[in-house]
């Protein structure tokens, strides 16, 4: 089995080049650091590990983010060694240990179609508590999209076999929702997550870190973001639709007042929040047809609960459009999930196979 190592590097620091010369040559088939445009200052290190260590540098510039630094080299190793079995990538700022990358190239040796991943316990001692927190919901968040639990899905340290390359080069990102892209266009692909050791900087110890909590934060969550917004669009017009039919065109009776109504505001907010989210929500470029009939089920179901349940609760001690919006509410954060993995869903990709 024909196995490469990668790491993409921004300015490292005077751990890096240390850390570099540990590895001996036979313990991968190729060896490649790509330079993110770490610029002059940084050119001196970047030849020291070209002329000590079994990596080879890629650089170019200007800095261009960690997903288009893997990208890169992945494309790079390729060309070069188009017979790879598997590219384990790796960050080069303490985060992994030479005993746990070549732990990770050992099991992917005895998984050659799964991809896998080098998992740390955030509930150790000593990991911080907005990393054990970010994580927790980050594996909430990964682990309901890919209907199957994530204990890390923050990891550099992966193992991507040969079946994943054509997906990896195509996945969108340039910067660090980049590895969120790529994980979670994997839903069926086996994914094993294997224990590495949780390392965090002694304390008073500075760590160099370039992702940005806010910045970044955002771009990696930006379709349930997204998805947030455009319910809200949607919502608040499909309320408003229903406050103004169901207050002044359907005062009279009770039952028009709820179902005419409602399925007026639904229908016209209906056809809004489904474009939406085709094109900019889960952002779908193929035919529309196959997913709007799967909307127009939900749209159905949705309907037929919220107009049922309203018409059940109007007696309750408060205006019938507010029992509508508690309603529309919890049936939102359930819909989520089902369109992301349901209406919206790319296929499942079977072990071995890419993704259409």
């Amino acid at each position: 089995m024909k196995v490469a190592l990668l790491m993409p590097i921004y300015q490292p620091s005077d751990k890096v080049l240390p850390f570099l010369r540990t590895f001996d040559p036979s313990d991968f088939d190729a060896f490649l650091v790509v330079d993110d445009g770490s610029g002059e200052e940084y050119k001196a290190i970047f030849d020291q590990v070209g002329e000590s260590t079994p990596f080879e540098v890629l650089s170019y510039v200007p800095n261009k983010g960690k997903g288009n630094a893997l990208k890169t080299g992945m494309k790079a190793l390729l060309e070069k060694h188009p017979d790879l079995d598997f590219i384990i990538t790796a960050d080069g700022d303490g985060q992994h240990c030479l005993e746990d990358i070549r732990k990770v190239r050992d099991e992917a040796k005895n998984n050659q179609g799964s991809l896998l991943l080098g998992s740390r316990d955030f509930r150790k001692k000593g990991v911080p508590f907005k990393s054990r927190f970010g994580n927790a919901f980050s594996c909430f968040y990964f682990s309901a999209a890919l209907h199957k639990k994530i204990k890390d899905t923050q990891t550099g340290l992966r193992a991507i076999p040969s079946c994943l390359f054509d997906i990896a080069l195509k996945t969108e990102g340039n910067r660090f929702e980049y590895e969120s892209n790529f994980l979670l266009s994997l839903r069926g692909f086996p994914i094993i997550e294997v224990p590495i050791r949780t390392i965090y900087e002694e304390k008073g110890e500075k760590r160099i870190t370039h992702f940005r909590p806010i910045a970044d934060s955002l771009i990696i969550y930006k379709t349930p973001l997204l998805y947030i917004l455009v319910s809200v669009l949607s919502f608040g017009l499909d309320i408003g639709l229903f406050h103004i039919f169901s207050t002044f065109v359907f005062a009279e009776d009770m039952a028009q007042r709820v179902f005419i109504s409602a399925l007026i505001a639904r229908v016209i907010s209906g056809a809004f929040n489904f474009f939406m989210f085709h094109f900019v929500v889960f952002g779908r470029k193929d035919k529309i047809g196959k997913s709007a009939i799967k909307y127009i089920i939900l749209w159905a179901i949705n309907y037929g609960l919220s107009s049922s349940l309203t018409y059940l609760f109007n007696e309750l001690p408060m205006q019938l459009t507010f029992i509508k919006v508690i309603i529309d509410i919890i049936l939102a954060i359930l819909n989520y999930l089902i369109n992301w993995t349901w209406v919206f869903a790319r296929k499942k990709i079977a072990k071995g196979k890419e993704q259409k």
